[in-house]
């Protein structure tokens, strides 16, 4: 069975929304680091949900949330990204 899309787009927007309430600064640290989790939904199955912080250009940060299954689509997880302007709006 693939990955449950659904499911990974819940997890990675979630960990989004945790961001959102972030300042610029506080983005701007993911850029040297990166946040991995294992969660277990509801169904009992495993994902990773890894967030990082990428350099967008023009000090904008696009912050990047990944969810795999921890199979095969662990080579082409589901990727949700939001990205903050240096003054600290979330870019449309």
């Amino acid at each position: 069975m693939g990955l449950d899309k659904e499911t990974a787009a819940r997890l990675a927007e979630e960990r989004l929304s945790e961001w959102r309430g972030l300042s610029y600064g506080e983005w701007r640290v993911m850029l040297e680091d990166k946040d991995l989790r294992q969660v277990v939904d509801e169904d009992g199955k495993g994902y990773s949900v890894s967030c990082y912080g990428l350099d967008d250009g023009d000090g904008r940060v696009r912050m990047v949330a990944a969810v795999d299954d921890e199979g095969w689509s662990a080579f082409v997880p589901l990727v949700r990204y939001e990205v903050m302007n240096p003054d600290g709006t979330i870019a449309d």
